[in-house]
């Protein structure tokens, strides 16, 4: 039924004109934003929408690649956390009694998140007596949010395809769930929420009619 429609897609060019990078989503609806390719390749230097989070034991940067976007668009989001010397978190693998280190998103606006994390390391904890996976020092990981798509217009044959998102600023809620230990110590596992604005854009409104 959609045949002859193209598949959104960026592509990211080197000076020299070699192809760096593509991206493209094979589904009209769904549009890749340019932040994404350039956070996934240029990290800290690309000016997103961050929120920063500190603790006792840590420090962490979620990073969303726009401030903006439109409904139906995928953005790029990126962690990055600090482990304070002496102290470690767990990834998975982990015994369900462990909290290991996850990212979420809560919100009406997201309709997918994809953050793939390091392979923690196994490492023998002698104050539990078990070999565990575990992080320490920096981790980093870039992946994907996926804003749900909205109808261009207010219109009785495209409510089926999904609810319309009016333009305007919202608040994206999200959560850094972890659970921080040492070689004396283990902290109960936290869950610190946070919020990062996001400015949804109108879309391009349909072409007017021409007079007969």
């Amino acid at each position: 039924m959609l045949y002859g429609i193209p598949w959104p897609g960026n592509y990211l060019i080197a000076p020299d004109g070699r192809v760096q990078d593509k991206l493209f989503l094979p589904d009209y609806q769904l549009r890749p934003s340019a932040g994404e390719i350039l956070l996934r390749h240029c990290g800290d230097t690309v000016s997103g929408n961050a929120v920063e989070i500190t603790t006792d034991v840590l420090q962490a940067k979620v990073t969303l690649s726009t401030a903006r976007c439109f409904p139906g668009q995928e953005i790029a989001v990126a962690l990055k956390l600090h482990l304070n010397p002496g102290w470690h978190v767990y990834g998975t693998p982990v015994p369900t009694n462990y909290q290991a280190l996850e990212l979420v998103f809560d919100s009406p606006l997201v309709e997918a998140l994809s953050l793939k994390l390091p392979f923690p390391t196994p490492v023998l904890l002698k104050a539990v007596g078990e070999t565990l996976s575990v992080y320490n020092g920096e981790i980093q990981a870039v992946g994907t949010l996926r804003i749900k798509w909205s109808p261009p217009m207010p219109a009785p044959f495209l409510e089926a395809l999904g609810a319309r998102i009016e333009p305007g600023k919202y608040t994206i809620n999200g959560t850094l769930r972890f659970q921080a230990c040492s070689e004396e110590s283990c902290e109960a596992p936290q869950a610190l929420t946070f919020a990062v604005p996001l400015q949804i854009e109108a879309g391009i409104p349909p072409a007017p009619k021409q007079p007969a």
